[in-house]
C-alpha cells in the first residue's frame, strides 16, 4: 500500500508533510521505563513501518518504584490477538522492570514464575501464530542495592572475579584469595548475591526449554554492567553450553548488552518477513581500538561488534563497495587523539561518495575531545546522510542501537521506489539522528557535567535522586537553556543546512532540514540520561 504524503508550498518553500502508513504493528513490555527501552523501539519501527506499541505508563516501572507484572499480564493477554508478534521483556513481566529485578524477593504476591509460564503458554496456545520475541538480563556484577556498605560492595565484587578467575585457570593463589576475602564479606550479603545468580541461571534455562517447544520464537539473554571477570561471565558460559547442548544457537542467543536488546529484536522481527540478512563493512579509527575494553564491559570492541552482527544475522564483508552499510567505530582515548583527524575524513569521504555510513563514536572517558563529531560538524560535513549515530551509555548499548538502526534502514531502503517513501524513510531516521546528536554527544559530553557541577554547588550531592517539587525542575531548566544555545550555532552549521539529495527510480531532488526545534527533560529523577524530542520541517531546496 501506498504511502499517504503530500506537500504545499509554505513561503516560498516546498515544505514536504508526512503521515506515516503503518503495514504491521505489535506490542512491546519494554525492559523499562527510560527512552532506550521504549521511544527509541517505537521510532525505530517508523522506519519499517512497524507500530510499536508499549503498556499505559500508568502500570509501568517508575525509577525505583516497580512496574505491576500483574497487570501487564492482563494488558498483553487482551490486546495480544490483534497483534503481528510480541516482544517481552522478561524483567518487566516477571519483576516490574530492571531495577526491580536487582533486588531480594518477589515483586508482586500475585505474581511470580509460575504465572509467568502460564502467561506465556497461554498466550502461545490461544494465539499459535503469533511470535513471540522474549528477553532477559543477566544480574550484574554490582550487589543488588541494599547492600550499601562501600567495603561490603568492594569486597563482594572483588570476590566475584576471584570466582572467575579460578574457574577459568584453577589458580591456587586465587583460591587462597578467595577463602581469606570471604572472611571479611557478611554471610547474609554473600548468599543474597549468590543466590541472584542461582535464580537467574535456572530462569534462563526454563526460558530456553520454551524456545524449545517453540513457545517462544527467539530468546535473547543481555548481560547487564559487567568487567572482564566475574561471576554473570560464568553464568554466561553456563547458558551458553547448556544452549549448544540443546542445539538451540538460532533460536536463543546471548549478547552484551540490555538497554538496546529490545530494538535489535525489532529488526529480528521484520527480518524474518523478508528474509534480510545486512552484509556490513566494519572499519575502525586504529589498530588498537578492536582490542580495546571500555568501562562496564565485559569483552572488547571486536567481540562486541561481532556479538550485535551475529545478532542482527549480518554479513561482515571485507570491502565497502560489497556492503549494505559501513560500520565505522571512532573509540576516542588519550592514546589515539591523533585518529580524530582521520576518522573525520574516512567519515566524510564515504558520504560524500553516498555510501550508508552509521558511526559508532564513544569516548574511553566519556568526553567530548575524544569524539568525531564535533570535527565533523566543524568540518560542515553533511551529517544528514548518516544512516545512524551513537555515543551513549556503554559500548553495547551504542553498537547495538547502530547496527539495528542501520539494518532497519538498509531493508527500508531496498523496498523505496517513489519519491514519497523515499521522504519517510529519511524523516524517521533522522528524526532518530538528530535525538542521537542532542543526547549522546550536546548532552552527555558537556551539558551533564555542567547540570551537575550546578546541583553539586547548590549542596545537592546526589544527582541521582532529585526532589521533584524543586532540584528536579531546577535541572530541567538547566538542561533545556543549555540544549537551546548549542541548537542555536548547530542548527544553522553547514553540516545541517547541506541538502540531502534523494535518488529514486522517479528521479533525483534535494531536500533541507528547517525550523529545528528540541525539548528535553529527565525521564527520572536523576541526570543519568534524558528524553529528547527533537522537531523539524523538510522542504525541498530551492
Amino acid at each position: 500500500m501506498a504511502i499517504n504524503q503530500y506537500h504545499q508550498r509554505n513561503n516560498g518553500n516546498d515544505t514536504i508533510k508526512i503521515k506515516q502508513h503503518y503495514t504491521k504493528k505489535i506490542l512491546l513490555i519494554p525492559l523499562d521505563s527510560r527512552p532506550p527501552c521504549g521511544k527509541f523501539v517505537i521510532d525505530a519501527g517508523r522506519l519499517v513501518n512497524i507500530k510499536v506499541i508499549v503498556p499505559p505508563t500508568k502500570i509501568m516501572d517508575y525509577y525505583t518504584k516497580a512496574g505491576k507484572p500483574e497487570k501487564l499480564c492482563v494488558w498483553l493477554q487482551t490486546n495480544a490477538a490483534a497483534y503481528d508478534g510480541v516482544i517481552i521483556s522478561i524483567d518487566q513481566m516477571l519483576y516490574g522492570g530492571l531495577l526491580a529485578s536487582r533486588r531480594p524477593g518477589p515483586v508482586s504476591k500475585d505474581f511470580g514464575e509460575s504465572s509467568l509460564w502460564h502467561t506465556l503458554e497461554s498466550l502461545h496456545k490461544e494465539n499459535p501464530q503469533l511470535p513471540i520475541y522474549a528477553f532477559n538480563i543477566l544480574p550484574r556484577l554490582t550487589p543488588p542495592p541494599n547492600i550499601d556498605s562501600p567495603r561490603e560492595i568492594k569486597n563482594i565484587m572483588e570476590y566475584s572475579r576471584l570466582v572467575d578467575k579460578w574457574e577459568i585457570y584453577r589458580r591456587i593463589d586465587d583460591f587462597n584469595k578467595l577463602q581469606r576475602l570471604k572472611k571479611h564479606i557478611t554471610d547474609k550479603n554473600l548468599r543474597q548475591y549468590l543466590l541472584l545468580f542461582d535464580k537467574n541461571l535456572l530462569l534462563n534455562k526454563h526460558l530456553i526449554m520454551l524456545s524449545q517447544k517453540n513457545i517462544i520464537t527467539r530468546l535473547i539473554i543481555g548481560q547487564d554492567d559487567g568487567e572482564k571477570y566475574g561471576i554473570p561471565n560464568k553464568e554466561r558460559r553456563e547458558l551458553q553450553a547448556y544452549i549448544n547442548r540443546n542445539k538451540l544457537a538460532d533460536k536463543v542467543m546471548i549478547t552484551h548488552g540490555a538497554d538496546e536488546v529490545a530494538m535489535s529484536l525489532l529488526f529480528n522481527v521484520i527480518q524474518e518477513d523478508k528474509g534480510y540478512r545486512p552484509k556490513v563493512f566494519v572499519a575502525y579509527n586504529d589498530e588498537n581500538t578492536p582490542k580495546i575494553i571500555l568501562p562496564y564491559m565485559a569483552a572488547a570492541i571486536k567481540d562486541t561488534v561481532q556479538d550485535k552482527l551475529n545478532l542482527a544475522g549480518a554479513r561482515q564483508v571485507s570491502s565497502e563497495q560489497q556492503a549494505d552499510f559501513i560500520l565505522y567505530l571512532h573509540i576516542g582515548t588519550t592514546k589515539n587523539l591523533s585518529t580524530r583527524q582521520y576518522s573525520a575524513e574516512k567519515i566524510e569521504k564515504w558520504l560524500a561518495a553516498g555510501e550508508n555510513v552509521a558511526v559508532v563514536d564513544l569516548s574511553q572517558h566519556f568526553r567530548a575531545d575524544e569524539t568525531v563529531l564535533p570535527l565533523l560538524i566543524a568540518k560542515g560535513t553533511a551529517i544528514n546522510n548518516l544512516i545512524a549515530y551513537d555515543g551513549w551509555n556503554t559500548a553495547s548499548n551504542s553498537i547495538g542501537t547502530a547496527i539495528a538502526q542501520a539494518s532497519l534502514y538498509t531493508l527500508a531502503q531496498r523496498n523505496i521506489v517513489t519519491e514519497q517513501q523515499a521522504h519517510t524513510l529519511i524523516f524517521n531516521n533522522l528524526t532518530i539522528l538528530y535525538d542521537h546528536f542532542f543526547e549522546d554527544y550536546f548532552y552527555l559530553k558537556g551539558t551533564i557535567d555542567a547540570v551537575n557541577n550546578s546541583l553539586r554547588h547548590a549542596g545537592i550531592s546526589n544527582v541521582n535522586d532529585l526532589n521533584m517539587n524543586n532540584n528536579y525542575k531546577w535541572a530541567n531548566l538547566m538542561l533545556n537553556n543549555s540544549l537551546q544555545k548549542q541548537l542555536a550555532d548547530f542548527s544553522v552549521s553547514k553540516s545541517v543546512q547541506t541538502p540531502i539529495e534523494i535518488r529514486t527510480k522517479t528521479g533525483s531532488e534535494k531536500i533541507k532540514l528547517t525550523n529545528m526545534q528540541v525539548n528535553a527533560f529527565f525521564p527520572w529523577p536523576r541526570t543519568f540520561e534524558i528524553y529528547t524530542d527533537v522537531k523539524f520541517t523538510l522542504n525541498r531546496a530551492n
